[in-house]
């Protein structure tokens, strides 16, 4: 039903890594992990279309569930005009190929693993209403 889905740099965070294979051997909740990098570095193309696919469609839904606007968390501007994009340190739910639920940074991701490893599905449900 739900899958997890970690944006990183290179391999990531070794402990985010580790929650995450504890998470599938505990309650078979997949995940999986998305390299938005060109050999460890920042990539704009890449990362503009990951943006582009995975999270400006569902702004809204993701805005109403975390309270949180993803233009404030996951673009910075360069002028008026243009913008980066950084998903690396992104964590996401997604349900039916749908990202439904995300947060960003290490802490904060860390934090909602060890609540997903101590509460599983039901936890992924509260997050998802």
């Amino acid at each position: 039903m739900f899958k997890l889905r970690y944006y990183c740099q290179a391999k990531g965070k070794e402990e985010i890594r580790e929650l995450l294979m504890d998470i599938e051997a505990k309650y078979n909740i997949s995940y999986e992990t998305l390299d938005v990098s060109r050999n460890g570095a920042y990539d704009e193309e890449k990362e503009r279309q990951v943006y582009e696919r995975d999270f400006k469609p569902r702004a809204r839904i993701l805005k109403k569930r975390t309270g949180e606007s993803i233009r404030k968390e996951l673009r910075g501007s360069k002028g008026k005009k243009h913008y980066y994009v950084s998903t690396p340190g992104t964590m996401t739910v997604v349900r039916d190929g749908e990202i439904e639920w995300y947060t960003v940074g290490d802490e904060k991701i860390i934090r909602f693993l060890k609540m997903v490893l101590s509460n599983g599905h039901v936890f992924l449900k509260e997050c998802c209403r």
